[in-house]
């Protein structure tokens, strides 16, 4: 059950442009990238996302408070799964993988349980697909909680390119 009676909904592809700013936000948030890259990050996003939406390889879900201006809900909170072909490892024989990424709670709505509401919802549709693991990119501000429900550092590490 959402906190403080928000509702917390699946996303579809009219949700393009608050998924984008929870993107933007996080990546902000982390202290990651100037005002104009992360400007660049929602332009170069949104082919992605409306496609991702649209083939269902990406899942997101919402919360909302009820309280937007025209009526309906304003969305305080989400975060998704990016379903993509990956080739089958040890004890993980599906050729899929997950990644939970893009999860954001507003300022004022943080320290509530949203993260970890919509974290569970995401893992109990990822059982329910099949999926045996999942794997994210922890924020400092996020670790913790990704930490409590079970999710262990791995060897992946990273090389930039440019």
């Amino acid at each position: 059950m959402p906190p403080h009676n928000l509702n917390i909904r699946k996303a579809t592809l009219q949700d393009c442009a608050v998924i984008l700013h929870h993107r933007r936000s996080m990546f902000r948030d982390m202290g990651e990238g100037t005002p104009e890259e992360l400007d660049q990050v929602v332009l170069d996003s949104a082919p992605w996302l409306a496609a991702a939406l649209a083939d269902g390889s990406y899942q997101g879900w919402l919360a909302e408070d009820g309280q937007g201006n025209d009526g309906q809900g304003r969305v305080v909170a989400g975060g998704g799964v990016l379903i993509s072909a990956w080739p089958p490892r040890p004890r993980d024989s599906n050729a899929r993988r997950a990644v939970i990424f893009n999860v954001y709670t507003e300022p004022e709505f943080r320290r509530k349980g949203l993260a970890r509401e919509l974290m569970l919802l995401m893992i109990q549709w990822l059982r329910e697909q099949g999926f045996r693991s999942a794997v994210l990119h922890a924020s400092d501000a996020g670790r913790h909680l990704y930490q409590t429900m079970g999710f262990q550092s791995t060897n992946e590490m990273r090389l930039q390119l440019d």
